[in-house]
This record gives C-alpha cells, structure tokens and sequence, in this order.
C-alpha cells in the first residue's frame, strides 16, 4: 500500500519524524509531501524545508520527499495513494484533521489513519519551536523539539 503524509514541516519536528518513523513499518511506500501552504508565512522556503525532511530521516527505497505547491488531493489521485495519514496530538488536532478526512473522502479513493507521534513529544508543535527559536530558549528546541538538521540549517537562513 502507497500512503502519503502531507505538511509544511516549518519545520519539521521530531513529533513529525515519529510519524514518519511508524508510516514506514507500515506502508510500503510512504510519500512525505512537504506543501507550500499559500496562506501562511513560512520561515524556511519549501526547498529549504525539503531538504530539511530529507536530512532528518532516513534514506529509504520505498521513500519519496516531494516538495508540492498543488492540492494534495491531486497528488493522491495522480499517484494513487491508498492511504493518508494524519498526525494527531490532541482533540484539537483531532477535531481539524476530521474536517480535513471529510474532504479526502470526497476528492480521493484514500482512506485517512491517524498515528500520534511519540508520547515524550505529543506537546511538539512546529509554532512552539518557532517561538522558542525566536527567544533565548533555542538550545530547548535544539535538544528536544527538532532533528540535528534544522539546527545546522540556521546557519544559512537570514
């Protein structure tokens, strides 16, 4: 089965990369879709964040990163994914991502499952480490929040 795990990975979490982590013991090919949200304002460029993706997780044969500026659900429907996957945290992420699964179904033949990342980083998010970046707290994003990766990738973003 083809599955695909779709988001703006501004930047990409540690939360994300254990979803990642489990979509691999479970699908046969996993298709990481870093999208380029329009209606919001991105720290890193979605090459930078797809670079990012790719330095933080490892390199497979059934993986795919694919930086995307369309609807997902084309993605899906050109490259016939079975299955989309949604990371949830919490209720509230739970009551987004159901809205989002309703649209999925209407657009797609995929099914949605959702994979909670890691207990150790259900509070993770990709704005509390954007916050934290932007104050004197980046070596508690560094050590906790965010792959090796993002870290080094600071040395070149303005």
């Amino acid at each position: 089965m083809k599955a695909v795990y779709a988001g703006s990975f501004d930047p990409i979490t540690l939360g994300h990369v254990s979803v990642i982590e489990r979509a691999f013991q479970l699908f046969s090919e996993v298709h990481i879709i870093v999208a380029n949200n329009r209606s919001k304002k991105h720290h890193f460029t979605i090459d930078q964040r797809t670079e990012l993706v790719a330095l933080s997780i490892p390199q497979d044969e059934k993986l795919q990163i694919v930086p995307y500026e369309g609807i997902v659900a084309d993605y899906i429907n050109k490259n016939d994914i079975n299955v989309v996957i949604r990371g949830i945290r919490n209720a509230t992420d739970l009551e987004y991502e159901l809205q989002l699964e309703q649209y999925i179904r209407n657009t797609t033949m995929a099914d949605t499952i959702y994979l909670s990342p890691y207990t150790h980083y259900m509070q993770t998010s990709s704005s509390l480490v954007r916050m934290f970046l932007m104050s004197d707290k980046t070596e508690l994003a560094a050590t906790y929040m965010v792959p090796k990766a993002y870290m080094q990738m600071l040395d070149f973003v303005d």
